[in-house]
């Protein structure tokens, strides 16, 4: 495996923010069951339900709930009746199975990052839609996947339609803080890689390619110039890969995984592996004789860790930190979109380096499973 980081330039480029992004907003889901995926993540995840929509509440074409704790919020939408919303989200549901529609931004003025992102290139999918304290449009991403600029202010609702759920503020044991990064599988990594330069006026942060013997993946990581939102994007460089199994199974490209900053992945891993959330099966073989000199001083009990499964990577370099995760099991009935626990120690900005190949080899054990490896 090779990994490349790129330092950012530190003239004006490096603060360019031509649309005006703040970071994630949310992230919308089309799902067969609402009700029954917003308990999921109630359940699995520790969210609470904050805000639910349907055509009682004055929006059409579908039924939603809106889950999420810290800066985390999930929109899980199934379409309700007739009408173009429900027929575009059976589409949507009926091409790719339950999957990520949206990675919403909020922008400082959602009319200027509309309007300058189709004068950079790219295709309006709805328009600037206003109603009193909100402000949207949305512009086309990758395969099916759209991103939605969204101004909204202070102390207001969700979106238009949708209601404020009582006591949903009262989070959980588990404690999700935000967004940590959004990983997309797509056929060709280069122009997407552009797309996000171009329109977004991202940087290329980093470059690794995995072969693990029997499979194969490239990736780059583009990201804000300050940071807060990371978006890595994969290809597949095998026929076999587990990115090739997402496209064939998805029937596109979209969204692979979704990461989840904590700060403390121990107690929130063990909590939801007593709600009975499962995940990738690491070996003992990943705690040996040589983990301790692998990780070095950490402040986690590392016994906890093998007990927990949890995964750890040093950062090179003084001062570089280290980052503790674990994987969930593909959550949907395609074997496509699963999630990710971080948590980030010191100044580490990475993604696992030091552990993909017992990642890869995790998720490969589930690819024979399946029997598509």
């Amino acid at each position: 495996m090779s990994t490349t980081y790129f330092e950012r330039d530190a003239g004006p480029a490096a603060t360019a923010n031509p649309l005006g992004i703040k970071g994630i907003d949310h992230i919308e889901f089309i799902v067969d069951a609402a009700d029954r995926w917003r308990d999921f993540f109630v359940q699995k995840f520790g969210m609470a339900c904050r805000f639910y929509a349907d055509e009682a509440s004055g929006v059409c074409g579908r039924r939603a709930h809106v889950v999420g704790q810290g800066r985390v919020n999930f929109l899980l939408a199934e379409p309700q009746g007739g009408g173009p919303e429900a027929a575009l989200l059976a589409r949507h549901l009926g091409q790719h199975g339950c999957g990520v529609r949206d990675v919403a931004f909020r922008v400082r003025d959602a009319r200027h990052a509309l309007a300058e992102a189709a004068r950079r290139g790219a295709k309006i999918v709805r328009p600037v839609d206003e109603h009193d304290q909100f402000v949207g449009g949305a512009i086309a991403a990758y395969g099916d996947t759209i991103h939605t600029f969204i101004e909204r202010k202070p102390h207001t609702e969700f979106a238009p339609g949708y209601r404020p759920v009582p006591g949903a503020f009262e989070d959980g044991d588990i404690n999700f803080a935000m967004i940590d990064h959004v990983v997309a599988n797509v056929e060709h990594m280069e122009p997407w890689v552009k797309y996000y330069e171009e329109i977004f006026g991202f940087d290329l942060f980093m470059h690794f390619d995995i072969n693990t013997g029997r499979s194969a993946l490239m990736s780059k990581v583009v990201s804000s110039t300050d940071g807060w939102v990371k978006l890595p994007i994969n290809e597949p460089s095998s026929a076999n890969s587990q990115i090739q199994e997402y496209l064939d199974q998805y029937h596109g490209p979209g969204v692979q995984h979704i990461a989840l900053l904590t700060p403390d992945i121990v107690a929130t891993v063990a909590e939801m592996r007593r709600m009975g959330q499962e995940f990738l099966e690491v070996p003992d073989s990943y705690y040996d004789a040589e983990f301790d000199q692998r990780v070095g001083e950490i402040e986690e009990d590392k016994e906890a860790l093998k007990q927990l499964r949890i995964l750890v990577d040093r950062e090179p370099g003084e001062g570089g930190g280290y980052l503790l995760q674990l994987f969930t099991k593909c959550v949907f009935a395609r074997p496509t979109l699963f999630f990710e626990v971080i948590q980030r120690r010191g100044r580490a900005r990475g993604f696992g380096e030091g552990n993909f190949r017992a990642l890869f080899e995790a998720i490969e054990r589930e690819q024979t499973k399946r029997g598509t490896l």
